[in-house]
Formats: C-alpha cells, sequence, structure tokens
C-alpha cells in the first residue's frame, strides 16, 4: 500500500504562490505513487475549479471561519476538527504536510498517533522574527519531525534560535512557459496581491519620481492583481502618465509573456514564486532586499537588481538602470531560465522523496 499524504494549507483556493506551491506538490506526489489529499481548512471564493487533478481535495469548512468569538466560531472549530481527523482516520498513518502555521495548529487539536508530521513556512526566518509568527512557529513546529524554510539561510536562523529539526526546501516551478517573455517590451510589471507587505504604492511613488523626471518615457507600469490597496492606485493611476490597474489572473505567464520588468516592492516575502516564474520566462526582476529568498534568486545580481526595501527613490533607481539598459536586459534574460531549472518540479521532487523516506525511517 502507498504512504498516505495530508497536505494541508490555510486554504487551497486562492490563486497566489502559496496555494500554487501546495497543488503543484500535490500532484508531484500523486504522480510519484503516493496516496495524496489535499486539505484546505476553510473556503475562499471563488472556489478554484480543478480538473483532472489525480488527488484527492477537501476543505473542512464549507463557510469560512466567524470573525468574533462566540458558539459560532465554536461550532466552526469543532467541525473543523472532526473533519480533519475523519480523514486522518479513513486509512493508515502516514505524514501530515502543512504549508502554513495555522493549518499546523489545527492537526494539533487532532489525535494524530503514528502520523509523521513535516511544517513548512512559506516566510522567511526575518520576517517571523519581527512579526507575529515566529512564538506561534515555535510551539506548533518545534515538536514536529521536521521542519522545513525556503532557504538553507533561513534554517540555520531558526536552528540557531532553537529548532532542532529545521532544513530547506524550496518552492518547486510546476509549469514553465511555453515561450520567452518579448524581449522588446517596455511594460513594468507588478504581479501580485496589493496589500501593505507587498508595498505596491511604494513602487507607484517610485512611477511618479520617474514619470516627473522624464525618465522611461517609453515604458508603462501596470498592476495586476487584487486586495485592499485597489482603490489607492486606481486613485494614483487617475493623476500618473501610463499606468493602469488590472484583475488578477490565473495564469502568470500570460501577463508574464509581456512584461519587460518585474517589479517586487515587497516588505516580507519568502521565496517568491512570481520571480521564479518571471526568470524562469526570460525577465529580469527589480526586487526589494526582502528575505534571504529574494536574495537567493536574484544571487549576485545576474538576473535582477536588489534594492533597499520600502526605499522608493532606489526602487526607482534599479528601474531606470534596467529600462535603459537593453543590453543589460538581454544578459538577464538569458541567464534567468538557466538558473531557475534548480527549481524544477521533478527536482524539487526528488529532494522531496528523500525527506519523506528518512522521515518514514
Amino acid at each position: 500500500m502507498s504512504t498516505r499524504i495530508v497536505l494541508m494549507a490555510n486554504n487551497i483556493d486562492e490563486i497566489g504562490g502559496a496555494q500554487r506551491v501546495v497543488h503543484a506538490l500535490a500532484s508531484g506526489f500523486a504522480d510519484r505513487g503516493f496516496d495524496t489529499c489535499i486539505v484546505g481548512v476553510e473556503p475562499r471564493e471563488p472556489l478554484l475549479q480543478l480538473s483532472d487533478v489525480n488527488y484527492q481535495v477537501i476543505r473542512l469548512l464549507e463557510q469560512p471561519y466567524a470573525k468574533d468569538e462566540g458558539p459560532e466560531l465554536q461550532a466552526q472549530q469543532e467541525s473543523a476538527r472532526a473533519a480533519l481527523q475523519s480523514i486522518l482516520d479513513a486509512g493508515p498513518p502516514g505524514i501530515i504536510i502543512t504549508a502554513q502555521v495555522w493549518a499546523m495548529e489545527h492537526v494539533a487539536r487532532c489525535q494524530s498517533d503514528g502520523w509523521r508530521t513535516i511544517g513548512q513556512y512559506h516566510s522567511s526566518f526575518q520576517a517571523a522574527q519581527f512579526g507575529p509568527d515566529l512564538q506561534r512557529l515555535i510551539d506548533a513546529y518545534s515538536q514536529s519531525d521536521l521542519f522545513l524554510a525556503l532557504t538553507e539561510t533561513d534554517a540555520r536562523s531558526f536552528t540557531a534560535i532553537g529548532f532542532n529539526n529545521a532544513f530547506a526546501m524550496p518552492n518547486p516551478i510546476a509549469r514553465w512557459p511555453e515561450f520567452p517573455a518579448d524581449a522588446d517590451s517596455r511594460t513594468i510589471t507588478y504581479l501580485g496581491r496589493f496589500s501593505a507587505e507587498k508595498a505596491p504604492m511604494t513602487l507607484m511613488q517610485a512611477w511618479r519620481m520617474l514619470t516627473e523626471a522624464g525618465q522611461l518615457p517609453d515604458w508603462n507600469l501596470q498592476f495586476v492583481g487584487s486586495g485592499p490597496h485597489v482603490g489607492q492606485l486606481q486613485e494614483a493611476c487617475a493623476v500618473l502618465p501610463r499606468v493602469r490597474v488590472h484583475d488578477q489572473v490565473a495564469d502568470p505567464y500570460s501577463v508574464l509573456s509581456a512584461t519587460g520588468i518585474l517589479a517586487v516592492p515587497s516588505l516580507v516575502e519568502g521565496l517568491p514564486l512570481v520571480i521564479m516564474e518571471a526568470l524562469a520566462s526570460g525577465v529580469p526582476v527589480v526586487a526589494s532586499d526582502c528575505s534571504a529568498g529574494v536574495r537567493e534568486l536574484l544571487a549576485d545580481e545576474s538576473v535582477g537588481v536588489l534594492v533597499n526595501r520600502g526605499d522608493a527613490v532606489a526602487l526607482a533607481r534599479g528601474l531606470r538602470r534596467l529600462g535603459e539598459h537593453p543590453s543589460l536586459r538581454a544578459s538577464m534574460s538569458a541567464r534567468g531560465p538557466e538558473l531557475m531549472g534548480a527549481y524544477d518540479l521533478d527536482r524539487i521532487m526528488d529532494r522531496w522523496e528523500r525527506v519523506i523516506a528518512d522521515v518514514m525511517r
């Protein structure tokens, strides 16, 4: 009988990086003969439409958790626990992999005797250390059979504060672009969530500086995504030239194929899938130096430019550097797909199989 794998995330419906990684891993495990079930704690509308998947898909709740404490929330918590317990009891114990700490906190409410547990963290040690997650990670993951950070640097940092089970496992690129991006594109793209930690308004400030200085006059800027800052972005578009806001897309390559530069001004990241997909497409990147994962991907800046986090002036300078030097963009474009080969799904699944074998011993 094949080993059971229950792969959990806070939700499995959004089209963000963490969710796409979870689905890619589920498909990879199933392709390699594991009995794979993917579990989302709560649904997110619109539900992600899946077809021809080779793994089981379950959501613990039919409605998102109530926002306030009270009988409704308590009933939902018990319902989620019971649903997860029934999944665990439906066959022999195997391996539970939680992509996010909230998912692992749900596992802690269940009886999981005989199961091995692997916890992942899809942000950086730096983000955990200076945000609300570190103590939750310690409580939820320090006793897991394995804790997986996204980079060796982050794994060492977690080990330094007492994790004796921390190792590195990068995100995979599950699907590669059919064609390289248009090398003649003069479009700068922001692709992701419009929220404070992603700092889209820092990019808008940088664009204001560039346009007011008459720089990059033949370039456009587009924001593609959704989130709470959409109103602010649309207001800025009304007074700035050559900038537009577009709805989120399910296929990032449909946007990256017509992108000349990807801008990632985030304050917090892990190992961003959007950067990996851009480099795989041959799109150079200007990104804030906000995590070990971003530094790993951009390496010696042979495929992009690192700028100070939260610094609109530095971001504008980085965009101008790439925008005004087509030969530099061309050399970065050629190097990107080569570097991203290390993150191909098959290679990452080989690493996962070795991890699974070690944990099951």
